[in-house]
């Protein structure tokens, strides 16, 4: 116990986190007790309190640390600036299969980024991992939206458009194709559909809905 007094809370955090993970993908989140987390990260029930407040807690800790991710790899996207029609759409498709490759790796973890977070974001008591979340979400849609303008100026998008409303349509209409393509997995291959191929024209199809039926994609 002496050496965890010197380790900094970061240290104990991270440790009940993979544990908590490992035990996630074994036996799913709503099968996993707070008991087993704190078991397999080697400290007892009281300690892992002190840390998280409960499994709904250590569950959105990871969402987080997932959510952070693809914000980095769409920042890595878009940090090449598409000049192009043509660029701006290939930089399109990376972003989708970002979202796809985490839906498909992390279910669980994607099901917690796109669902409802039952807190008051407003109140004094909310832990920090909710707000955090809050405000990783609102900066991934302030770089979505840029990439928006992006397309806009390209003459993809109509200059009268709400970006904001595409962009919701946009993070709405791919959630669920890449839900259904990880859940529908055996059904796509029954009917011969080449998963990535398949994937390909669901996301240009949901492209040319977002530009407004304005004619060929690039």
């Amino acid at each position: 116990m002496g050496r965890r007094k010197k380790e900094p809370p970061q240290a104990h955090r991270t440790k009940i986190l993979s544990a908590a993970s490992a035990l996630f993908l074994e036996k799913g989140v709503a099968a996993s007790t707070v008991d087993e987390i704190a078991r397999e990260a080697g400290y007892s029930k009281a300690t892992l309190y002190v840390y998280f407040a409960n499994k709904d807690e250590i569950y959105f800790a990871l969402v987080l640390a997932h959510m952070r991710r693809l914000s980095e790899t769409i920042g890595d996207i878009l940090g090449r600036k598409a000049g192009t029609a043509a660029a701006w759409t290939a930089q399109y498709l990376e972003i989708c299969f970002a979202v796809q490759r985490l839906c498909a790796a992390y279910p669980m973890y994607f099901e917690g980024m796109i669902g409802h977070i039952r807190v008051d974001i407003a109140a004094d008591e909310t832990p920090q991992v909710y707000r955090d979340l809050y405000q990783l979400g609102l900066e991934m849609s302030s770089q979505l939206q840029g990439f928006l303008e992006t397309g806009t100026a390209l003459g993809l998008l109509r200059p009268d458009s709400r970006p904001e409303a595409v962009l919701l349509f946009f993070w709405s209409s791919l959630s669920g194709i890449v839900r259904m393509a990880e859940q529908k997995k055996s059904y796509y291959a029954l009917l011969g559909l080449h998963s990535e191929e398949f994937l390909k024209w669901e996301f240009l199809t949901l492209l040319s809905a977002c530009l407004g039926g304005r004619g060929e994609l690039p």
